[in-house]
Protein backbone atom coordinates (compact mmCIF):
# COMPACT_ATOMS: atom_id res chain seq x y z
CA UNK A 1 0.00 0.00 0.00
CA UNK A 2 1.41 3.07 -0.86
CA UNK A 3 2.08 5.57 1.82
CA UNK A 4 0.67 8.90 1.42
CA UNK A 5 1.42 10.58 5.09
CA UNK A 6 2.53 14.22 5.22
CA UNK A 7 4.41 15.70 8.04
CA UNK A 8 3.58 19.35 9.03
CA UNK A 9 6.15 21.00 7.06
CA UNK A 10 4.68 19.30 3.59
CA UNK A 11 1.20 20.32 5.00
CA UNK A 12 2.64 23.93 5.31
CA UNK A 13 4.36 24.00 1.95
CA UNK A 14 1.16 22.85 0.38
CA UNK A 15 -0.63 25.52 1.76
CA UNK A 16 1.71 28.03 0.12
CA UNK A 17 1.57 26.52 -2.98
CA UNK A 18 -2.14 26.40 -2.99
CA UNK A 19 -2.52 30.66 -1.89
CA UNK A 20 0.39 31.38 -3.78
CA UNK A 21 -0.92 29.27 -7.21
CA UNK A 22 2.19 27.27 -7.73
CA UNK A 23 5.75 27.02 -8.27
CA UNK A 24 8.71 25.49 -10.05
CA UNK A 25 9.91 21.82 -8.13
CA UNK A 26 13.06 23.78 -7.30
CA UNK A 27 11.65 26.06 -5.36
CA UNK A 28 9.29 23.07 -3.82
CA UNK A 29 12.35 21.34 -2.74
CA UNK A 30 13.91 25.35 -1.51
CA UNK A 31 10.47 25.17 0.99
CA UNK A 32 11.25 21.33 1.93
CA UNK A 33 14.69 21.49 2.38
CA UNK A 34 14.82 18.34 0.49
CA UNK A 35 17.44 17.24 -2.14
CA UNK A 36 15.62 17.25 -6.04
CA UNK A 37 14.90 13.62 -5.74
CA UNK A 38 13.25 13.56 -2.53
CA UNK A 39 11.26 16.36 -3.69
CA UNK A 40 9.94 14.37 -6.48
CA UNK A 41 9.27 11.83 -4.26
CA UNK A 42 6.58 13.99 -1.99
CA UNK A 43 5.21 15.40 -5.14
CA UNK A 44 4.77 11.92 -6.76
CA UNK A 45 2.79 11.04 -3.19
CA UNK A 46 0.88 14.25 -3.32
CA UNK A 47 -0.41 14.01 -6.89
CA UNK A 48 -1.47 10.15 -5.68
CA UNK A 49 -3.14 12.09 -2.91
CA UNK A 50 -4.53 13.92 -4.99
CA UNK A 51 -3.33 17.25 -3.69
CA UNK A 52 -1.48 18.54 -6.69
CA UNK A 53 -2.34 18.19 -10.44
CA UNK A 54 -1.35 15.25 -11.92
CA UNK A 55 -0.65 17.60 -14.88
CA UNK A 56 3.23 17.74 -15.33
CA UNK A 57 3.81 21.52 -17.19
CA UNK A 58 6.95 23.24 -17.80
CA UNK A 59 5.60 26.76 -19.02
CA UNK A 60 9.41 27.68 -19.34
CA UNK A 61 12.46 25.71 -19.26
CA UNK A 62 13.06 24.47 -15.86
CA UNK A 63 11.89 22.09 -13.58
CA UNK A 64 8.32 20.63 -13.92
CA UNK A 65 5.88 23.03 -11.91
CA UNK A 66 3.54 21.92 -9.00
CA UNK A 67 0.32 23.47 -8.32
CA UNK A 68 -3.00 22.59 -6.58
CA UNK A 69 -5.94 21.17 -7.78
CA UNK A 70 -9.16 23.07 -7.23
CA UNK A 71 -10.54 21.15 -4.49
CA UNK A 72 -6.64 20.94 -2.80
CA UNK A 73 -6.95 24.87 -2.88
CA UNK A 74 -10.54 24.70 -0.99
CA UNK A 75 -9.57 22.08 1.37
CA UNK A 76 -5.83 23.83 2.40
CA UNK A 77 -7.57 27.71 2.09
CA UNK A 78 -11.06 27.64 2.55
CA UNK A 79 -11.31 29.63 -0.49
CA UNK A 80 -13.45 29.38 -3.20
CA UNK A 81 -11.35 29.66 -6.74
CA UNK A 82 -11.07 28.85 -10.36
CA UNK A 83 -8.26 26.56 -11.35
CA UNK A 84 -5.11 27.37 -12.30
CA UNK A 85 -2.63 26.25 -14.65
CA UNK A 86 1.20 27.93 -14.90
CA UNK A 87 1.30 29.45 -18.55
CA UNK A 88 4.58 31.06 -19.73
CA UNK A 89 3.15 34.69 -19.56
CA UNK A 90 2.28 34.29 -15.61
CA UNK A 91 5.64 31.75 -14.82
CA UNK A 92 7.87 34.29 -13.66
CA UNK A 93 5.72 36.44 -12.49
CA UNK A 94 4.75 33.57 -9.92
CA UNK A 95 7.30 32.19 -9.15
CA UNK A 96 9.21 35.69 -8.34
CA UNK A 97 5.91 36.89 -5.75
CA UNK A 98 6.68 33.30 -4.23
CA UNK A 99 10.69 34.41 -3.61
CA UNK A 100 9.78 37.80 -2.44
CA UNK A 101 7.38 35.77 0.30
CA UNK A 102 9.72 33.74 1.35
CA UNK A 103 12.90 36.18 1.70
CA UNK A 104 10.03 38.34 3.87
CA UNK A 105 8.28 35.88 5.80
CA UNK A 106 9.60 32.56 5.09
CA UNK A 107 7.11 29.68 5.44
CA UNK A 108 4.90 31.49 8.00
CA UNK A 109 1.53 31.25 7.23
CA UNK A 110 0.57 34.25 9.42
CA UNK A 111 2.38 36.96 7.96
CA UNK A 112 1.54 36.88 4.40
CA UNK A 113 -1.67 37.38 2.60
CA UNK A 114 -1.72 36.18 -1.05
CA UNK A 115 -3.10 37.35 -3.77
CA UNK A 116 -5.05 34.41 -4.22
CA UNK A 117 -6.28 35.39 -1.34
CA UNK A 118 -7.25 38.98 -1.85
CA UNK A 119 -9.19 38.22 -5.05
CA UNK A 120 -11.51 35.98 -3.13
CA UNK A 121 -12.23 38.51 -0.39
CA UNK A 122 -13.21 41.00 -3.56
CA UNK A 123 -15.06 38.58 -5.09
CA UNK A 124 -17.13 38.43 -8.27
CA UNK A 125 -17.65 41.91 -10.03
CA UNK A 126 -20.58 42.61 -11.69
CA UNK A 127 -20.64 43.90 -14.58
CA UNK A 128 -19.81 47.41 -15.63
CA UNK A 129 -18.10 47.69 -12.54
CA UNK A 130 -14.11 47.80 -12.37
CA UNK A 131 -12.12 45.35 -10.39
CA UNK A 132 -10.75 47.29 -7.52
CA UNK A 133 -6.89 46.90 -7.45
CA UNK A 134 -5.26 43.57 -5.87
CA UNK A 135 -1.93 44.04 -4.75
CA UNK A 136 0.74 40.95 -5.47
CA UNK A 137 0.61 40.43 -1.82
CA UNK A 138 0.67 42.32 1.55
CA UNK A 139 3.04 40.87 4.41
CA UNK A 140 2.57 42.21 8.61
CA UNK A 141 6.31 43.15 9.25
CA UNK A 142 7.44 41.99 12.73
CA UNK A 143 6.56 46.01 14.26
CA UNK A 144 2.99 44.35 12.75
CA UNK A 145 2.69 46.96 10.01
CA UNK A 146 0.67 46.22 7.55
CA UNK A 147 2.24 46.37 4.17
CA UNK A 148 1.46 46.25 0.26
CA UNK A 149 4.08 44.20 -1.93
CA UNK A 150 4.15 44.78 -5.66
CA UNK A 151 6.65 42.93 -7.83
CA UNK A 152 7.65 44.65 -11.11
CA UNK A 153 9.33 42.51 -13.73
CA UNK A 154 8.39 44.62 -17.06
CA UNK A 155 8.04 48.27 -17.82
CA UNK A 156 5.43 50.20 -18.34
CA UNK A 157 4.20 53.45 -20.11
CA UNK A 158 4.74 56.15 -18.02
CA UNK A 159 0.71 56.78 -18.16
CA UNK A 160 0.29 53.36 -17.37
CA UNK A 161 2.73 53.16 -14.46
CA UNK A 162 1.12 56.41 -12.95
CA UNK A 163 -2.46 54.41 -13.31
CA UNK A 164 -1.30 51.47 -11.42
CA UNK A 165 1.16 53.67 -8.41
CA UNK A 166 -2.19 55.29 -8.00
CA UNK A 167 -4.40 52.63 -7.88
CA UNK A 168 -2.03 50.27 -6.00
CA UNK A 169 -1.87 53.47 -2.53
CA UNK A 170 -5.54 53.59 -3.04
CA UNK A 171 -6.17 50.37 -2.34
CA UNK A 172 -3.99 49.90 0.45
CA UNK A 173 -4.97 52.84 2.10
CA UNK A 174 -8.95 51.18 1.84
CA UNK A 175 -7.17 48.01 3.20
CA UNK A 176 -5.61 49.90 6.37
CA UNK A 177 -2.02 49.21 5.27
CA UNK A 178 0.89 51.33 6.42
CA UNK A 179 3.09 50.98 3.86
CA UNK A 180 3.20 50.33 -0.01
CA UNK A 181 6.59 48.70 -1.53
CA UNK A 182 7.92 47.73 -5.05
CA UNK A 183 10.09 45.47 -5.58
CA UNK A 184 11.76 46.14 -8.99
CA UNK A 185 13.43 44.23 -11.95
CA UNK A 186 16.11 47.01 -12.83
CA UNK A 187 17.23 50.73 -12.50
CA UNK A 188 14.89 51.41 -15.60
CA UNK A 189 11.75 49.99 -13.84
CA UNK A 190 12.71 51.35 -10.54
CA UNK A 191 13.03 54.87 -11.80
CA UNK A 192 10.01 54.83 -13.61
CA UNK A 193 7.61 53.66 -10.73
CA UNK A 194 9.78 56.55 -8.32
CA UNK A 195 8.56 58.71 -10.76
CA UNK A 196 5.19 57.92 -10.99
CA UNK A 197 4.88 57.64 -7.14
CA UNK A 198 6.10 61.18 -6.97
CA UNK A 199 3.61 62.60 -9.97
CA UNK A 200 0.74 60.85 -7.89
CA UNK A 201 1.75 61.73 -4.42
CA UNK A 202 -1.55 63.38 -3.71
CA UNK A 203 -3.83 60.73 -4.25
CA UNK A 204 -4.90 59.42 -0.81
CA UNK A 205 -2.73 56.14 0.59
CA UNK A 206 -0.09 54.84 2.51
CA UNK A 207 3.62 56.35 1.47
CA UNK A 208 5.33 54.24 -1.04
CA UNK A 209 8.96 52.95 -1.15
CA UNK A 210 10.77 51.65 -4.09
CA UNK A 211 13.52 48.70 -3.64
CA UNK A 212 15.73 46.89 -6.20
CA UNK A 213 13.86 43.08 -6.66
CA UNK A 214 17.91 41.91 -6.17
CA UNK A 215 18.06 43.31 -2.91
CA UNK A 216 15.93 41.56 -1.06
CA UNK A 217 16.48 38.05 -2.90
CA UNK A 218 20.15 38.15 -2.85
CA UNK A 219 20.31 38.67 0.75
CA UNK A 220 18.01 36.49 1.83
CA UNK A 221 18.23 34.36 4.68
CA UNK A 222 15.50 31.73 3.35
CA UNK A 223 17.60 28.31 2.10
CA UNK A 224 15.19 25.89 3.58
CA UNK A 225 16.79 23.07 5.30
CA UNK A 226 18.90 19.61 5.09
CA UNK A 227 18.12 16.65 7.46
CA UNK A 228 19.37 17.41 10.62
CA UNK A 229 19.83 21.49 10.14
CA UNK A 230 17.76 24.84 11.31
CA UNK A 231 15.92 26.25 8.40
CA UNK A 232 16.87 29.94 8.19
CA UNK A 233 13.67 30.86 7.54
CA UNK A 234 10.81 28.36 8.65
CA UNK A 235 7.91 28.03 10.42
CA UNK A 236 7.96 29.56 13.40
CA UNK A 237 6.19 28.56 16.27
CA UNK A 238 4.03 31.34 17.84
CA UNK A 239 6.06 34.25 16.17
CA UNK A 240 7.26 35.80 12.91
CA UNK A 241 10.71 35.45 11.67
CA UNK A 242 13.46 38.12 12.19
CA UNK A 243 14.42 38.72 8.64
CA UNK A 244 12.58 42.35 8.61
CA UNK A 245 14.35 43.57 11.58
CA UNK A 246 17.36 43.30 9.63
CA UNK A 247 16.20 45.33 6.40
CA UNK A 248 15.57 48.30 8.86
CA UNK A 249 18.80 50.00 6.99
CA UNK A 250 16.37 50.85 4.02
CA UNK A 251 18.03 47.86 1.61
CA UNK A 252 14.76 45.53 1.93
CA UNK A 253 12.01 48.27 2.87
CA UNK A 254 13.52 50.47 -0.09
CA UNK A 255 13.46 54.52 -0.36
CA UNK A 256 10.62 56.69 0.57
CA UNK A 257 9.25 58.13 -2.67
CA UNK A 258 6.13 59.64 -1.43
Amino acid sequence: MTDHSINPRQITVLTILAYMYGAPADLVARMLGKSMPHTYRDIRNWREAKLISPLKIRPVPGPVWVFSTRSGVEGLTGLSTRSWTPTPKMAAHVRTVLEVRLALAGLDLDRWISERELRSQVGPVKAGESRPHIHDGRFYTTEGQLWAVEVELSPKTPAMARLAVAKAKAAAGNAGCDKVIYYCKNGEIRNLITASAVAVKGVEGPPVRVAMLAEVLDSSSFTGASAGSRPGLSLIEGGASDHFNQADNGRHTGEAVS
